[in-house]
């Protein structure tokens, strides 16, 4: 496009004039004489992008370099709008509050939005510009067009954002460092004193970093570092921030918190992730940490900080790993009871605080006794006896879930060890401490030490566990169970998919829950549904057990469906199995059970109107069926052991 602009009147040099000036005069009259063409070669030539643009901001004509600018042809941006070049995030222009200055013509937004600004090329790259513009006038002085000029200032732009880029994130794990939690701690207790809410910081500690560092070498540190920061980053909310605070130490900082709950439940599934195995250089490595918690809302960054810090701190105090602490100011009297329950369970251990009761499982044709499902319990100084469920949600906030199972396991092995060589004993094995590395070394070790048969013992799991088993938990299932050790599927039919459950481990037995076996024969639904899962369990080839029997017609119908096996008050509760010298004194005052036993047996099952499966608990099962010989050995006064199944059902 040629733009023709009339030459203005050029004053003829006077009379007199030297002849070199003239010259130049008459060279510079004939270089005016067109202006059109000197500035069409201008435009055309500037060494930057430059447009012609109507004052309603639509281009007339785009030089060569804006064209490779906005990756478009003269002919593609001659007509378009402005906005064409506009970035999708930037805000509307046209929201900016934009005027002309006093005595200056109205132009199009676009046309006033000087400075820097971020386009965007016809590839969807983004670029940064330097804007500015200049209004060309008639002779009379009315606006004619606008001259626009863009400064292309990406590369420093990038640098700049490269250098707040290295002030703010780290360079190992590319999570914010400590310099940008400043910032983000500030916005967000801004933030939570507007909508009420809370503001929420979990600080972890690696547990034992140094050992790994020692032991594999910094560069897989460097390596574990980087996986434990992209677990944490995938793991927290879209509004919450993890942040590396330097060497093993993290800090997510969690906005809108209601409550404590709703921190630990983030606490609690962040420590969730990292208790997944970390590969490195092709090695297994698991990790724990340690955990502070702190919430508030009118208070300062600085304070916040100092209460995450002081719960660490507590956290890994005497050596301590995988604890979770919250500061105290934080609790209300119900939580720092709880606080407290924690703290004297991680004693519990060390003080002989734990128990051991069975509870019998039989054989449901002939109430043969087959064997006991070992179940803890806890002797607390001041509490007095608790049930599990009083203290596990303790253990898996403070990441003792393993320790108990380990106790578990040792003390259930030695004690089976004592018992006649056909009973089993069914331990209870956790999620968590199965997926532990470690852990068929632990089964081999307890059955070592208590020198139990390996077929003698039979783990416990839930349906989740075998169906969201990890790699690392499959193989140490397999180990075990190649060692001879068989598994139980607890809880049948509750979970997510029973089948699926079945294909995936080495199941050996399931064990349909008492919630089921308590409406069986009041409710026809239930009972259907308990007799396919007999069926099931049968056809696989599994050992069935009925969970809860409570009373003699659950057992009738039970054992007219098929199922072999049996576990409930009926056949007799929870209890300590008494000492071999409780059964010899026993033998020879021919005392009851309950006086054997001590004040832990429960009560008597009261008397059945007909003929009734005979309640049997641990002590007077041993009282019952077992004697002491001169040695202190245990001695069978009868054949107690016969096949699992009825002949019909092989």
């Amino acid at each position: 496009m040629v733009v023709s602009l009339p030459a203005p009147e050029m004053p003829r040099p006077p009379a007199g004039t030297p002849g070199a000036a003239r010259q130049r005069l008459r060279a510079i009259d004939t270089l005016l004489a067109d202006r059109g063409q000197l500035f069409q070669a201008l435009f055309l030539s500037a060494p930057i992008p430059k447009a012609l643009v109507d004052l309603d901001g639509h281009i007339l004509v785009a030089n060569p370099m804006l064209c490779a600018l906005a990756g478009r042809t003269a002919e593609e941006l001659a007509g378009r709008h402005l906005d064409l070049l506009d970035h999708p995030d930037n805000p509307v222009v046209g929201d900016l509050g934009l005027d002309a200055a006093p005595g200056e013509p109205q132009l199009d937004p676009h046309l006033l939005n000087d400075g820097e600004r971020r386009l965007r090329r016809s590839d969807g790259s983004e670029l940064w510009v330097v804007q500015s513009h200049e209004v060309v006038r008639h002779n009379t002085g009315a606006p004619q067009f606008v001259v626009l000029s863009l400064v292309d200032v990406t590369d420093r732009r990038r640098a700049e954002e490269d250098l707040v880029r290295r002030a703010f994130v780290d360079p190992l794990t590319g999570l914010p460092n400590a310099r940008a939690l400043t910032d983000r701690l500030r916005h967000a207790v801004a933030l939570s004193r507007r909508r009420g809410l809370q503001v929420g910081l979990v600080h972890l500690n690696i547990d034992r970093f140094k050992a790994v560092n020692d032991t594999l070498g910094h560069e897989a540190g460097d390596l574990l570092l980087c996986q434990v920061a992209d677990r944490l980053r995938w793991s927290t909310r879209v509004e919450d921030t993890a942040v590396r605070l330097g060497a093993d130490e993290f800090l997510v900082v969690a906005e809108d918190v209601e409550d404590l709950d709703g921190l630990r439940a983030l606490a609690d599934r962040l420590l969730g992730v990292l208790d997944e195995p970390f590969v490195v250089n092709e090695r297994e490595i698991s990790l724990s940490a340690s955990v502070g918690l702190t919430l508030g809302a009118d208070m300062t960054p600085d304070d916040l900080l100092r209460q995450a810090q002081s719960a660490l701190t507590k956290a890994k105090s005497e050596g301590s790993r995988a604890r979770v602490e919250v500061y105290e100011a934080a609790l209300t009297h119900g939580e720092i009871d709880a606080l407290q329950l924690e703290t004297d369970l991680r004693h519990a251990l060390d003080n002989e605080e734990l128990r051991l009761f069975y509870q019998p499982i039989v054989h449901l044709a002939d109430e043969t006794l087959l064997g006991y499902e070992a179940l803890i319990r806890w002797e607390h100084p001041t509490r007095g006896l608790l049930p599990p469920a009083a203290f596990l949600s303790a253990a898996e906030d403070n990441r003792l879930t393993a320790k108990l199972g380990a106790w578990v396991l040792r003390r259930a092995c030695n004690d089976a060890a004592s018992w006649p060589p056909d009973l089993r004993v069914h331990v209870n094995i956790s999620a968590r401490h199965l997926a532990e590395e470690g852990f068929s070394e632990l089964v081999a070790a307890a059955l070592a030490e208590s020198g139990l048969a390996p077929e003698r013992l039979e783990l416990e799991i839930t349906e989740s566990t075998a169906l969201f088993a990890a790699e690392a938990t499959l193989h140490s299932v397999a180990v075990v169970t190649d060692q001879g050790v068989t598994l139980a599927l607890d809880d049948f039919g509750t979970g997510y998919s029973a089948i699926t459950a079945l294909h995936r481990l080495p199941i050996h037995t399931v064990k349909i829950d008492r919630s089921f076996v308590a409406d069986v024969v009041t409710e026809p639904a239930t009972a259907a549904l308990v007799q396919g899962l007999l069926q099931l369990g049968r056809g696989m080839g599994l050992q069935v057990i009925a969970e809860g029997i409570e009373d003699l017609d659950q057992a009738a119908w039970l054992l007219d469906h098929g199922c072999a096996m049996a576990q409930g008050y009926a056949f007799g509760r929870p209890a300590p199995l008494p000492s071999p010298t409780e059964v010899l004194l026993g033998e020879l005052i021919d005392a009851p059970a309950e006086i054997v036993a001590g004040e832990l047996m429960p009560e008597p099952l009261p008397p059945m109107t007909r003929p009734a499966p005979r309640g049997i608990d641990p002590a007077a099962a041993f009282h019952h069926d077992f004697g002491v010989d001169e040695t202190g050995e245990f001695v069978t006064r009868r054949d107690l052991f016969e096949d699992l199944v009825d002949p019909e059902d092989d």
